[in-house]
Order: C-alpha cells, then sequence, then structure tokens
C-alpha cells in the first residue's frame, strides 16, 4: 500500500508524504453533484439544469501522526498557498490525480498525546 503524498512539481516545488495513513474508515470519498434549486411561492420545487457539475472530495483524517508530518502539511500548506496551487495527489493504491486542498481556512487539528496530532484534510480533485 503506497503512502498518501501530496506532491508540486511547478514553482512553488514542494512536497509533504505522511508516514502513516488514514485508518480504515477515515479515507473517505465524496461525489457531489452541483444542481442550483429553488422553491416557487407556492412551493413547487425548480431545478435548474445548466449541465451536471460533479466535484470528487476526499476527506483524509489522520488520529495519529507525529508532530513532524503534521508540521511538514502546515509547511506545505504555506507554500501552496492553502487552495491557490493545484498539486498531485498519490492515493493510497499508488494513483496520482490532480487536487487542491478546500479547507484551507479552517484545517481540523488536535493534539493526541505529546508530539502526535490529530488532523482533517480535504481535497478536491480536478
Amino acid at each position: 500500500m503506497a503512502k498518501i503524498k501530496f506532491a508540486r512539481a511547478s514553482a512553488p516545488v514542494c512536497s509533504v508524504e505522511f508516514a502513516r495513513n488514514p485508518s480504515p474508515g477515515d479515507y473517505n470519498r465524496t461525489i457531489g453533484y452541483k444542481q442550483p434549486m429553488d422553491y416557487s411561492v407556492g412551493g413547487d420545487p425548480y431545478i435548474y439544469d445548466k449541465g451536471l457539475a460533479q466535484e470528487n472530495v476526499r476527506t483524509l483524517h489522520w488520529r495519529n501522526i507525529s508532530a513532524t508530518d503534521y508540521a511538514n502539511f502546515l509547511t506545505f500548506l504555506g507554500l501552496v498557498v492553502g487552495a491557490k496551487y493545484g498539486f498531485t495527489f498519490t492515493d493510497t493504491d499508488g494513483s496520482t490525480a490532480t487536487a487542491r486542498i478546500i479547507n484551507p481556512n479552517d484545517i481540523q487539528s488536535a493534539p493526541v498525546v505529546t508530539g502526535r496530532e490529530s488532523l482533517t484534510v480535504k481535497i478536491r480533485y480536478e
């Protein structure tokens, strides 16, 4: 099983490879469909058909990563300027995709024990 890795080959060049993958059940895949919807005064739904826009989101939750992995991730986040730059995401099965961090303003983390952190990251495939 491959280790999860975020890597950017063009400027700014940076990467982070986590020492451990999220535990089973802590790596979620979501496919969302964007369809603008509204209701009439009478309560009838109107769904606007502008073509099906699909969004592939991955939620990665590490319950116990090292302080080094956490610091490396924060450095990577600063270099890709949050959601500004895309990067190559390597999945647990070794496949790659271009992705972007979509929760840079709300990175959820918490100390677990001394030198260990819990971290949640959401990325969107492009």
